[in-house]
């Protein structure tokens, strides 16, 4: 069992992670969290956890963790369809940007790589310009710009 602590005007709470086994049968690998001051349990959705590949995107200390595959990176709106959506109000940042996918090599480390998506804004990694059809493989640290929204790679 893991003791997490919080500062004294909180009661503190204890945290058990259940993993999900490969066919689900309760719940979808949500960590309860028991103790709570109101007494009620409360489950963490796995968005809410790390990922284990770690492979994010921060943008103001927010991360935004990429899967395995394919990752349509865009501006949070209703009708944006991009699976990783930024929170952000710049309109030069496109609904469906850029696309980075991820990929584990036999070695077991992760590759990255960028690409333009289907955009007619700006889109630079440090500062660099990327082209339509570029592909652009990303490494820890690298400053992705798309309009006027800057996130860092991490990895």
């Amino acid at each position: 069992m893991l003791q997490v602590k919080f500062p004294p005007q909180h009661a503190p709470l204890e945290a058990e992670t259940y993993y999900a086994p490969k066919k689900p049968t309760v719940d979808s690998g949500a960590t309860q969290l028991a103790g709570s001051s109101l007494g009620a349990t409360q489950l963490v959705t796995p968005k809410e956890m790390p990922k284990e590949n770690n492979v994010r995107l921060v943008f103001e200390d927010q991360p935004y963790f990429l899967e395995e595959g394919q990752n349509i990176i865009g501006r949070k709106g209703n009708t944006s369809k991009a699976t990783v959506q930024i929170a952000t109000d710049d309109r030069y940042m496109s609904r469906q940007h850029c696309s980075i996918t991820i990929t584990t090599l036999p070695d077991g480390t992760k590759k990255a790589v960028l690409s333009n998506y289907q955009n007619k804004n700006l889109t630079t990694i440090d500062g660099q310009e990327i082209e339509t059809g570029d592909a652009i493989r990303l490494v820890n640290g690298n400053r992705i710009t798309m309009g006027h929204t800057t996130v860092i790679f991490k990895m």
